[in-house]
């Protein structure tokens, strides 16, 4: 009787530990939320990075190639390496041969990476709640506390980007 109440304990945490790990790895059926462009060094990638769930998601591979890195991948794991001579050699004349040099901050630029911080936490808010109040306006598009929310939040928006090319700027 032990016997088969442990493995019928043990059968059952086995069973919910999996559905739980189960259910909370996944993005399949998560709706988009947002799309934003790519830029590295300046250069504007093909694909976009989404928003979902709040979460940024970018194409690692067209970042870590146009970065000047090597990337592999290997069974579930994402590899961004610096190209070696062999690896580095290129036709075209603008492709990034390998990464840029760190460079111990000036703290001034620290506080206002900060700051970038912080500005781009409230735009990631803006739009959640920008595309929140559009879907409730779709359901109820006569609502106009709705209507003004929505207007309220894309002047926060508008705000928000001028605070942030305003510290880009510095």
């Amino acid at each position: 009787m032990k016997k088969i109440a442990a493995g019928f304990i043990a059968g059952a945490i086995l069973m919910v530990g999996a559905q739980a790990l189960g259910a909370s790895a996944t993005l399949v059926g998560k709706a988009i939320q947002a799309e934003y462009t790519v830029k590295v060094y300046g250069k504007k990638l093909a694909d976009p990075a989404i928003v979902i769930d709040g979460k940024s998601y970018a194409p690692v591979r067209a970042i870590g190639e146009l970065a000047g890195f090597k990337v592999s991948v290997e069974g579930k794991t994402i590899s961004l390496e610096e190209k070696t001579g062999a690896d580095s050699s290129s036709s075209d004349k603008n492709t990034i041969v390998g990464p840029v040099p760190i460079v111990t901050p000036d703290p001034a630029l620290t506080v206002t990476k900060s700051k970038i911080e912080v500005i781009d936490t409230k735009i990631d808010t803006a739009v959640n709640n920008i595309l929140a109040t559009s879907s409730l306006l779709k359901a109820s598009p006569d609502s106009a506390d709705l209507k003004l929310k929505l207007e309220q939040y894309k002047a926060e928006y508008a705000d928000l980007l001028k605070q942030k090319d305003l510290e880009l700027q510095k």
